[in-house]
């Protein structure tokens, strides 16, 4: 079974009650149906992008997985929150490099450190503008998966 999250005017619905009941595929025309109701739609769209017209009016779509919607909410919540920011691991693995020091000034993107996990070099960016005020690691430094690296104000 699919988890689906709806969001109508950015407020989340329930959507786990709907399903979906394609009437014709090719033609993107399709029912909603759900406990004893039916609402026709039409589904247009390709890849995570897509416009469902329900009642006539057009509702634009993001199909995301559960990974990239995770991600989409992480940036969400660290672009609307100020203040200091733990930055943490998301893999364990072995510090290999830090590109900042205490006190540099880093913008969204900018490269902090490297981390290397299974023979592979993993960059760890900025998730958003700010000063470095506290460094936890250094190279050689193991770090587990939830492990802070550094903190940005």
């Amino acid at each position: 079974m699919t988890d689906y999250e709806a969001r109508v005017d950015g407020e989340p619905t329930i959507a786990g009650a709907w399903r979906v009941e394609w009437e014709d595929r090719e033609r993107g025309l399709a029912r909603l149906v759900a406990d004893g109701r039916s609402v026709p739609v039409l589904v247009e769209g390709q890849g995570t992008d897509w416009v469902v017209t329900l009642g006539g009016r057009r509702i634009p779509v993001s199909v995301r997985t559960w990974r990239e919607r995770l991600l989409a909410e992480a940036d969400t919540a660290s672009r609307v929150h100020s203040g200091p920011m733990d930055v943490k691991a998301t893999l364990p693995g072995l510090v290999v490099t830090v590109a900042v020091a205490i006190g540099d000034e880093v913008e969204e993107g900018t490269s902090l450190l490297t981390i290397e996990a299974m023979k592979m070099q993993n960059e760890v960016r900025a998730p958003r503008a700010g000063r470095v005020i506290e460094l936890t690691v250094e190279p050689g430094l193991a770090v587990a998966t939830g492990a802070v690296l550094l903190r940005l104000e």
